[in-house]
């Protein structure tokens, strides 16, 4: 069963939840894992993987938006649903970006969920349909993500 990470951050907007992601994919790929992050949109696709050429400063990973060359090997993918099933097999660790919980969350050993003020509200909504359903779930914290 698939292990679910809440992430709360004390941040109000939705900006502070890309970087976050960012951080996390840096991390994760550290360990070799595949990673897919889930966005919302094609448009939130586009905008993480513009700030992940540059944040966090200094720890730039191989990713790409499915579909597109830089895709092709990069342990980050990024994409939405409509890509999921064509492009990405069992993976690691799914980074979700979207305020709904993804219906292939099983396929990942582990997800992570971000929640900053702006998406509280669906954060629960969120943590609850993954307990009802038997997933384990951690809860973190997160003062000062940023610093380190």
């Amino acid at each position: 069963m698939t292990q679910l990470d809440f992430y709360v951050l004390q941040d109000v907007d939705r900006s502070a939840m890309l970087r976050f992601a960012c951080r996390l994919a840096a991390k994760a790929a550290r360990t070799g894992q595949p990673i897919y992050v889930h966005a919302a949109s094609a448009e939130q696709a586009r905008e993480f993987d513009e700030l992940l050429w540059c944040y966090p400063p200094q720890r730039m990973i191989p990713h790409g938006v499915i579909g597109s060359p830089e895709a092709s090997g990069a342990p980050v993918l990024i994409g939405n649903a409509a890509e999921l099933a064509e492009e990405v097999a069992v993976a690691g660790l799914l980074i979700n970006l979207s305020d709904e919980p993804p219906a292939f969350v099983e396929r990942f050993e582990r997800a992570a969920e971000i929640v900053v003020e702006q998406t509280r509200a669906s954060g629960r909504a969120r943590y609850r349909h993954y307990r009802e359903r038997g997933h384990p779930l951690k809860h973190h914290e997160m003062d000062d993500w940023e610093g380190s």
